[in-house]
């Protein structure tokens, strides 16, 4: 199939359905719950019966999100219950916070354990790690996942209210660093002048994304630059946030956008000589990487996948299990 018929077939799925579970990656960023919240109003129009889930999800951090209170942390119950799962952002099955529950559906069905199971969607803008699903609509050009559900809403001639121009707009900016990113393409620009004249507003989104900087967000901004290495030899900038430095500066709830470390590992990747940016945080007994180039010359997703994450060549990140520690030279993870 060619991109037009991939986006109405994911249509006409939805629309022959009756009740759905949208899915967005673990602890989800801007760009995710925005793409739930335009496929929560898709929904809605459609009268679908749906269960927006998102593992890990911050509270009180997107609640300028539309529809976001209506995405879930706790797991559904039963998956098989539903008549499409829609995954949206996810990056890999990994990321869906369900994998062992998907893989044991699939491997059911193919080892004739079942006769049915529910119709697997994913939407997303990452390279490809893993085909799973029954229908894969994977632009790793477009600059977030909320571009490629405009194509879809396009294609299908749906109307693109004002909620759902915020959403897709919502997507966008954060996802391009606020159209300072590498992936700020024209389309991107065009897509988002055009959801400013239906509507979406652009004073309200940034003034819960730019302006929106807290006390103890400064305070994480000042310890990640306080905790920075420069290597000049290989052109690596790398700085690291222990669990113990997040809680003292966070609290014990560490409710704070996940954009927040996008951003520091960004304005990293900026500064001057520096070929790739790392930013390493602990969260619980894993840690968390995330990488940024602003060159040619490195595929900083090729560095993720080498730790089980993974993408894009200029944007990438990776999670995995240790601690940090600091060395004269950098930071070190020591495996548990």
């Amino acid at each position: 199939m060619n991109l037009t018929e991939k986006l109405q077939a994911a249509y006409n799925q939805l629309r022959l359905a009756k009740r759905v579970l949208i899915v967005a990656h673990t602890s989800p960023d801007a760009d995710a719950l925005a793409s739930v919240g335009a496929m929560i109003e898709v929904a809605r129009f459609l009268k679908l019966n749906i269960y927006a889930y998102a593992d890990k999800k911050p509270e009180g951090v997107y609640g300028f999100i539309p529809n976001e209170a209506l995405v879930f942390s706790k797991e559904p119950e039963d998956l098989r219950q539903f008549d499409v799962i829609l995954i949206l952002d996810c990056g890999s099955i990994s990321r869906t916070g369900l994998e062992a529950r998907l893989r044991a559906l699939l491997k059911a069905e193919s080892e004739g354990r079942i006769v049915e199971r529910p119709y697997l969607i994913e939407f997303d803008h990452h390279p490809l790690q893993e085909a799973y699903a029954d229908l894969e609509i994977r632009l790793s050009d477009k600059a977030s996942t909320t571009e490629i559900i405009y194509h879809f809403l396009k294609e299908n001639n749906l109307e693109i209210t004002k909620e759902l121009a915020n959403c897709i707009l919502i997507g966008l900016m954060t996802d391009t660093g606020h159209f300072l990113h590498a992936n700020s393409s024209k389309e991107a620009i065009t897509v988002s002048s055009e959801m400013l004249l239906r509507g979406a507003s652009l004073p309200k989104i940034i003034d819960h994304t730019v302006n929106n900087k807290s006390f103890v967000s400064l305070k994480v901004w000042g310890r990640a630059l306080e905790n920075m290495h420069f290597n000049a030899e290989t052109g690596l900038i790398s700085s690291g946030l222990t669990a113990s430095e997040l809680i003292d500066l966070l609290g014990p709830e560490m409710a704070v956008s996940l954009d927040l470390f996008g951003d520091i590992v960004s304005f990293l990747s900026t500064l001057a000589d520096v070929k790739v940016a790392l930013l390493l945080r602990e969260e619980g007994d894993r840690i968390k990487g995330s990488l940024r180039t602003n060159g040619e010359e490195v595929d900083v997703a090729a560095i993720a996948r080498d730790f089980g994450g993974g993408g894009h060549k200029k944007a990438a990140g990776f999670s995995l299990a240790g601690r940090l520690s600091r060395t004269a030279t950098g930071w070190k993870v020591i495996k548990r």
